[in-house]
């Protein structure tokens, strides 16, 4: 279940890595970085009142991973612990958005994703993770457009409605964060069904959280982590 993944929920370190945002990472990675770079300079101009308890970067930090050149580069990086990781500062910004959210945000979501990728379909009754950032809509119709080779049908807990802060409002995101594990309660192919709305179709229940590299930064380097979960 992505035991790789960048699941830093930042719960007992959240003032530290705050303050190393503000005064090292931010700075750093958007000038080491052309994409993220222009991505925050159009977030900042998009950017224009503060809402629901949100910060001036946690707005421009939603717009700017609703831009697709730093979204590709973003969400494969994995280095987050060998202190070669890139984006420090945008994983801080977007988890502890999702997490202010939350605050008031206190139901949990059904929603949709679609994707092009094949996944293995040997998952059921099992613990999953999407090993990053997942966005998803509550709107099938929306996911749709992303893929419709594997897609997924989401209960999900930790999600944020993200969607008035977007880039893309209409795609009515809910974010998901990597640390949220779900239960894949059914697997559904079109050989079984044949109006199923994509070729394969996960049904996912949240499951709760798990959050291996938790507050990693502020840690002696952890021992090895026995993989146990399935990615998806």
């Amino acid at each position: 279940m992505a035991p790789n993944s960048v699941d830093d929920q930042y719960d007992g370190c959240r003032e530290k890595m705050a303050n190393l945002v503000k005064t090292k990472y931010l700075k750093k990675e958007i000038k080491n970085s052309t994409d993220f770079k222009i991505a925050w300079k159009k977030g900042e101009d998009f950017v224009k009142t503060q809402n629901d308890n949100l910060t001036k970067n946690h707005l421009i930090a939603i717009y700017v991973y609703s831009d697709s050149n730093v979204y590709k580069l973003f969400n494969p990086e994995k280095k987050y612990k060998q202190m070669r990781y890139k984006w420090y500062s945008l994983h801080f910004l977007l988890t502890e958005a999702i997490q202010i959210l939350k605050k008031t945000q206190k139901k949990c979501y059904s929603t949709f994703r679609g994707t092009k990728a094949e996944f293995n379909k040997r998952v059921l009754n099992k613990e999953v993770r999407f090993g990053s950032f997942a966005s998803s809509s509550l709107d099938r119709k929306k996911a749709q457009v992303f893929g419709n080779v594997s897609c997924f049908e989401i209960y999900t807990c930790t999600g944020a409605d993200v969607s008035k802060y977007s880039k893309l409002p209409h795609e009515k995101e809910v974010l998901i964060p990597p640390y949220e594990k779900f239960k894949v309660t059914a697997v559904k192919t079109r050989k079984q069904q044949k109006d199923l709305w994509c070729d394969t179709v996960f049904t996912l229940k949240s499951s709760g959280k798990r959050s291996y590299l938790n507050c990693a930064l502020f840690k002696k380097p952890p021992k090895t982590i026995m993989k146990k979960y399935v990615v998806c």
